[in-house]
C-alpha cells in the first residue's frame, strides 16, 4: 500500500463521552486544526462512543481507538470496529482487538501512580502478541516512567508509541509523532518505523482536570 505525505499524529486523547474528561468533539477539532494536527486516535476509556461520533464529524482526522483495562493492565487499541469490554485478561483482550485487526499499544506500563500500570512479568507475557509500547506519555509524573517503557521496547524490539493522553484541552499536542500517511494497522506498523517524535512532559496540575471531570460527572449523575 502506497503511503503519500507526512501527518502529524496525536495517538492518546480523552473525551468527554469519557469518565474522566469534559473535551467536547468540536473543541477537538478547534484544537487540531490550531495545532496542526492531522490525525487524532480518540481513546477515552472502555468506550469508543465519542471516538465514533469525532470520526462522523471529521472521518479523515479522527481514528476510533479504545484505552481498555484489562485484568493485568491498560491496552491502547487503535482502528477498532466494535467496543472491548473492560475486565478480560489481558490475552482475551488481544484475541479481540486483533480480530478486528486494530494496532496494539500498551499505555504508559510502568507508571506506577496510574491504576493500569504493568508489572514487568505480566508485560513479558504480552510482549509477543502486541505492536508497540507508548514509549512516552505526557502525562507521566516521573521521568524514569517513561525511560523504563523507552528500554523495554528496545529490548522486546517493539514499536514506540507516544501520547499526550490528553484529558483537557489544553493538552491535546504535548505529544506526537510525524510520520508517513496510514489508515489501517497494517500501514500504521509500517509508517512507525520513521517516525519522529516531538515530546513534552505535562505539568503535574493536568491531573486536577481529570479528577474534577470525573468528580463533576459522578455528582452529575445523581442529580434527578
Amino acid at each position: 500500500m502506497l503511503q503519500f505525505g507526512i501527518v502529524k499524529t496525536e495517538f492518546h486523547c480523552h473525551t468527554c463521552y469519557g469518565k474522566d474528561s469534559l473535551v467536547k468533539i468540536q473543541d477537538l477539532v478547534i484544537a487540531c486544526e490550531n495545532k496542526g494536527i492531522q490525525k487524532l486516535v480518540v481513546t477515552d476509556h472502555n468506550t469508543i462512543s465519542g471516538a465514533l461520533e469525532a470520526q462522523k464529524i471529521d472521518p479523515h482526522r479522527f481514528i476510533v481507538g479504545e484505552e481498555i483495562m484489562t485484568q493485568h493492565g491498560e491496552l491502547l487499541g487503535i482502528f477498532i470496529k466494535r467496543e472491548i469490554p473492560a475486565g478480560l485478561s489481558a490475552l482475551k483482550t488481544i484475541e479481540i482487538l486483533r480480530s478486528q485487526g486494530a494496532f496494539i499499544s500498551v499505555s504508559h506500563p510502568f507508571d506506577a501512580f496510574r491504576k493500569g500500570h504493568w508489572e514487568v512479568n505480566d508485560l513479558l507475557n504480552i510482549a509477543s502478541y502486541i505492536d508497540a509500547i507508548e514509549v512516552f506519555n505526557a502525562r507521566c509524573l516521573l521521568p524514569q516512567f517513561n525511560t523504563r517503557a523507552r528500554v523495554f521496547s528496545q529490548h522486546n524490539q517493539l514499536l514506540g508509541t507516544v501520547g499526550s493522553d490528553a484529558h483537557s484541552i489544553g493538552e491535546v499536542g504535548q505529544a506526537t509523532l510525524t510520520l508517513p500517511d496510514f489508515d489501517d494497522g497494517a500501514s500504521l506498523k509500517q509508517a512507525l518505523t520513521q517516525a519522529l517524535p516531538h515530546v513534552h512532559l505535562s505539568g503535574p496540575w493536568v491531573h486536577f482536570y481529570s479528577s474534577f471531570a470525573a468528580w463533576r460527572k459522578r455528582v452529575t449523575s445523581r442529580i434527578p
